[in-house]
């Protein structure tokens, strides 16, 4: 494995994802996918909830329409979905805002500010939820950019190295499988944040792949600055 202290010391930007690297949010939002669901056939719902679980990182829009299509198969699905997103929105966004953060993750940010290296969020969340909720929690100053659905995150990452807002080497601390697909794709080092996935069988990945994990960020600083 190579040495963190030396890529993080060297890294030009620096991106973060929001629900299990930021926050302590994933429980929370698979909560709420039921919730918006309730009245629905059980076996439906916890169906989905599999599929939201083995699909971390993709968006409400995605999603909602998989289950109506695909799982309960209406015809009139796009409705559905568009109904069911505001009733998730309107359950999520209060538990965002009183979420805890990951242990460490505000030092952490605070570190790469202090050194001027560029931080953004690239997230599944819905973008315009994401800045009210970074802006009412105080951190949205600590990101250049703030970056969410419906666009999806490999959207995001490509058009951020396109305009040269990203700049590599760098770093994304993710806790899915989509993040490190997303790291690997645009050439950061991927560093998986473990300790409030619901990514089943990430560690396995990170151990096979030779990858970074760490619980949480006083596990990625610890003894490293």
């Amino acid at each position: 494995m190579r040495n963190l202290l030396q890529d993080l010391s060297n890294c030009k930007s620096v991106v973060f994802d929001c629900d299990g690297v930021i926050l302590q949010s994933n429980k929370i939002k698979t909560n709420a996918f039921r919730e918006s669901l309730k009245g629905d056939p059980i076996v439906l719902i916890d169906q989905f909830i599999e599929y939201h679980k083995s699909n971390g990182g993709i968006s409400r829009y995605v999603k909602f329409e998989y289950y109506y299509q695909y799982i309960k198969c209406e015809k009139n699905y796009k409705t559905l979905s568009k109904k069911a997103i505001s009733r998730y929105s309107e359950i999520v966004v209060e538990g965002l805002i009183a979420a805890d953060y990951i242990p460490g993750v505000i030092n952490a940010i605070n570190y790469f500010n202090d050194k001027n290296i560029p931080c953004f969020v690239i997230s599944g969340g819905d973008q315009i939820e994401l800045n009210e909720v970074f802006s009412k929690r105080g951190i949205d100053n600590s990101f250049v950019e703030i970056l969410g659905s419906p666009i999806t995150k490999k959207e995001h990452a490509v058009e951020m190295v396109k305009i040269d807002q990203i700049k590599l080497p760098g770093i994304f601390f993710g806790d899915a499988y989509l993040d490190m697909e997303v790291a690997n794709f645009i050439g950061l080092d991927f560093i998986f944040i473990h300790g409030y996935s619901e990514w089943a069988n990430g560690l396995n990945i990170a151990i096979k792949e030779d990858l970074y994990f760490y619980k949480d960020f006083i596990e990625v600083f610890s003894g490293n600055v």
